[in-house]
């Protein structure tokens, strides 16, 4: 079996590169090859001539497949704006056709588990038109949602899986992340979320807490099978 997922989140520090590292690490306990991928990424620091991405690196660290930095993020942006500004800016055609263009290699890896992090919001727009929505919809990926606990979330998170829903995407489930331990009444709002959203809880990651230990992958993989 071979897994790909999509990792969205309710918004930009919602906790996705920590799920999706997370992720990577459970599958390589369970003996799994495994390949972390940031098609796009912005804030990226200069080093040498060339930009890097935190989020990237960690990606790589956490992979038992090692490939180059901008085979992992092949869309890399200095300024920490929207990537559609960011490839405005450097004079970059940003376009689903040219993502997917260059991750045609990387996607040809084999590796047993994909994890495609995705940039900031389901919506995150790359140019005039499309989206980071158009990306995974292209490409039919199973989309899994990290919801960032904290004010504002259950908004977030009814409005972020109702569009995806609305776009017949292939959402597994979604992920709890406590990124805010002063937050008022979090196992309410964990509750609520996990009465009111129409997918799976596959896990609730308590702040600090290792991302691997928390989350479901039976329960991941077990709405892959039934979507397949």
């Amino acid at each position: 079996m071979q897994v790909t997922l999509f990792i969205a989140g309710t918004d930009t520090e919602a906790g996705k590169t920590y799920v999706s590292c997370g992720l990577l690490q459970a599958f390589n306990k369970m003996g799994w090859s495994t390949l972390g991928i940031k098609p796009v990424a912005s804030g990226c620091a200069r080093s040498g001539g060339r930009l890097n991405n935190p989020d990237t690196r960690q990606l790589q660290q956490a992979s038992s497949l090692q490939l180059p930095h901008e085979a992992v993020t092949p869309f890399a942006f200095e300024p920490p704006v929207s990537p559609n500004i960011a490839a405005m800016l450097d004079g970059r055609a940003l376009t689903v056709t040219q993502i997917n263009r260059k991750l045609r290699n990387t996607l040809a890896c084999p590796a047993a588990a994909r994890i495609i992090e995705g940039c900031g919001g389901w919506h995150t727009p790359l140019n005039d038109r499309e989206t980071m929505a158009d990306f995974v919809m292209a490409n039919r990926f199973p989309v899994l949602l990290v919801v960032g606990i904290r004010l504002g979330c259950l908004n977030h998170s009814l409005l972020t899986v109702r569009s995806m829903l609305q776009e017949q995407a292939n959402v597994v489930g979604w992920i709890a992340n406590c990124v805010t331990p002063e937050m008022l009444r979090h196992k309410e709002n964990i509750a609520y979320l996990q009465r009111c959203l129409p997918v799976p809880c596959a896990g609730v990651i308590g702040h600090g807490a290792r991302p691997e230990d928390a989350i479901d992958l039976g329960t991941i993989l077990n709405r892959l099978r039934r979507t397949e």
